[in-house]
């Protein structure tokens, strides 16, 4: 029987999945791809590492992880298929995303330009928004569980690690995610909410920007203290070119303190979505933000820092300018002041004891419901204009499309009908022109590694092939369009791929003459090479053998040798007079000659049965095959005159 929990290549696992290849590891699971053999789909299976098979708390952590993932429904949510054990081995189908993980895009090509790092933050929080909408908290937000296919589209993965937003498995003192995202109240075990998920986004926006995280270290426990313990570097400083209120949203996120971050995936999105309008960031991030990055350019002791300086190319918003500056000042001294003394108690201060996060409280009213209007079609400010009449946000999402006008709404969430409360907030997506990548040049290069660089540019690639006289077999001769040319991304490029020199098949010239011969190779591109004559028992003159071998493929103008009959060899004749005739016709075939003998009387009986004659004569030679005729004596009792 065979094991239905194998996950070698080609096996059927739990009888419905057929294995392709491994994907990847992780610290708790293996990753494979597989086929669907019942829905004939590709899918990813997660399954438990073997060390952790036997353990009740990792099953359990790893079923809830399924649980809670399989609830969430969503383009930018890696979507869970199924959850299941076979052999004692827990699992998890899941769709098979193509394309890259973030990290892999940070690698290759940060820093981003922003407004590439903001649609791919606004996707991001659109995931985290239906997550928290349910009560699941990620957890662990990294670049490494962020999918990008080739079309932009983004899919957070691994939504189980959150533990539903419950405690009940949450060991004391325990970190779930990689330190270098970790909020500080998740690196030191207290329990999180969404914005912690909200501060590690900050991060990745952090790291979009410019290329690095904003905490490193050797050890994981290091890095998790100095998300505790230090102020980041502020953003501008490491990538001047990011614009103040961009900058604003990523260090209001990465506030140590859970209360000064954004409070909601939303509240987040819309400040985003204002940036890459052009539009003001809410007063609330822009005093936040000013005070972090103040916090961090001060000295640990000092406690209030000076207004900055606008740097060049801020963008100013309307109003008093020095009315506006006094109160934001104002604020910026006030935030710092308790931001420190609050940062201060919640990392600790107050004696080390694990103190409750901070809460906030308002007075609280029964807002009026609306009805969602049919958003799908309008214009992005049409559609907003609208959501403002009637009493509700609007959170962008921009969506690569080249099918509708840009700036359209292709889908909103909720649909029209659904009811909100006023205040609420309606994500649509909107359609807009795909960026531009500069064609690589592949010329030169061969067939695998342009065909490598061009879907790293996310290109699609169509390859033909044609032969040629100077460029090797697997080589690209052109492309088009040639290298440099600005195309939009899923674009085709043609590459041509040299087969070498063209191969035509060598004519048979076998059996003919040699003018014969060369006039046949001639036509059919190639010539007569080396002539060599042998001897054979075909006629003198005639082509017994060639190279290269008829119908073989050979280049045009390839010359072929022939090997030509002199007809067959000569051989010397042996001399068989005075030899016994059986001894002289046995001498006579093994050169190769036939006989002829005949008989004539002789009078001395010692030369009766002798050969007494041969023609040709000894020592001459003849052609294999000619007859060598003999004279035996026979003695007859009767003298010869």
């Amino acid at each position: 029987m065979s094991d239905r929990s194998d996950t070698s290549p080609d096996a059927l696992f739990d009888g419905r999945y057929r294995i392709l290849r491994r994907l990847g590891q992780g610290g708790m699971a293996r990753v494979f791809l597989a086929q669907d053999e019942s829905l004939h789909r590709p899918v990813a299976i997660k399954v438990l590492a073997d060390r952790h098979s036997q353990d009740p708390h990792f099953i359990e952590r790893f079923q809830r992880e399924a649980r809670s993932a399989a609830r969430l429904n969503h383009p930018n949510i890696v979507q869970v298929y199924d959850h299941a054990q076979v052999g004692g081995v827990s699992y998890i189908v899941q769709e098979y995303v193509e394309g890259e993980t973030l990290k892999e895009l940070i690698r290759r090509e940060a820093p981003l330009d922003a407004r590439r790092a903001i649609t791919i933050g606004l996707q991001i929080l659109a995931a985290l928004r239906v997550a928290h909408q349910q009560g699941v908290i990620h957890r662990d937000v990294k670049p490494q569980n962020i999918l990008v296919q080739p079309d932009g589209k983004v899919k957070v993965a691994d939504f189980g690690i959150a533990n539903a937003g419950e405690s009940d498995m949450t060991e004391a003192g325990s970190i779930v995610g990689t330190a270098q995202y970790l909020a500080p109240e998740q690196a030191r075990g207290l329990p999180v909410g969404p914005p912690a998920d909200l501060y590690a986004v900050g991060i990745v926006l952090y790291e979009m920007l410019s290329g690095r995280v904003p905490f490193e270290g050797d050890a994981a426990v290091t890095v998790a203290m100095r998300h505790v313990q230090e102020a980041p570097e502020p953003l501008g400083d490491r990538n001047p070119l990011v614009q103040p209120e961009l900058e604003a949203i990523v260090m209001r996120a990465l506030a140590k303190n859970p209360a000064q971050r954004y409070q909601s995936a939303d509240e987040m999105g819309i400040d985003l979505d204002r940036v890459r309008q052009g539009l003001p960031i809410s007063d609330e991030t822009a005093v936040i933000g000013a005070a972090t990055i103040a916090i961090a350019r001060q000295p640990a002791e000092t406690m209030v820092a000076p207004p900055l300086p606008p740097r060049e190319g801020a963008a100013q918003r309307p109003g008093n300018p020095n009315r506006r500056r006094l109160w934001v000042l104002l604020l910026v001294l006030l935030v710092i002041a308790v931001g420190a003394i609050a940062g201060w108690a919640f990392i600790g201060g107050s004696g080390g004891g694990e103190d409750p996060l901070p809460t906030t409280t308002a007075e609280t009213t029964t807002a009026a419901m609306v009805d969602v209007p049919d958003l799908v079609g309008l214009q992005e400010q049409a559609a907003v204009a609208e959501l403002q009449r009637l009493g509700l946000d609007a959170l962008v999402i921009p969506v690569e499309n080249t099918e509708v006008p840009e700036g359209e709404v292709l889908a909103q969430r909720p649909v029209p009908g659904q009811q909100l409360a006023e205040g609420g907030v309606v994500e649509i997506e909107v359609a807009t022109a795909p960026g531009v990548v500069a064609v690589p040049n592949v010329v030169g290069a061969t067939a695998d590694e342009a065909r490598r660089v061009l879907e790293e540019a996310k290109l699609i690639v169509r390859v033909l092939e044609a032969p040629s006289d100077s460029v090797p077999a697997g080589t690209v001769i052109t492309q088009s369009p040639s290298g440099g040319v600005e195309l939009k991304p899923g674009s085709t490029v043609e590459i041509t791929v040299s087969t070498g020199q063209e191969q035509a098949a060598v004519p048979n010239v076998i059996g003919m003459d040699a003018t014969n011969a060369e006039n046949t190779l001639i036509a059919a591109g190639m010539a007569l090479g080396a002539v060599t004559d042998e001897a054979n028992d075909a006629p003198k003159g005639q082509v017994i053998a060639q190279s290269p071998d008829a119908g073989a493929a050979a280049p045009a103008g390839t010359a072929v040798a022939v090997i030509i009959s002199t007809g067959p060899a000569s051989v010397p004749v042996p001399a068989v007079v005075n030899l016994a005739r059986a001894d002289a016709e046995a001498q006579i075939a093994g050169a190769g000659f036939a006989v002829d003998a005949q008989e004539s009387a002789v009078s001395d009986p010692g030369q009766d049965g002798i050969v007494i004659s041969q023609n040709p004569a000894s020592g001459s030679s003849r052609p294999k095959g000619s007859t060598v005729s003999i004279v035996v004596g026979r003695y007859t009792g009767v003298a010869t005159s």
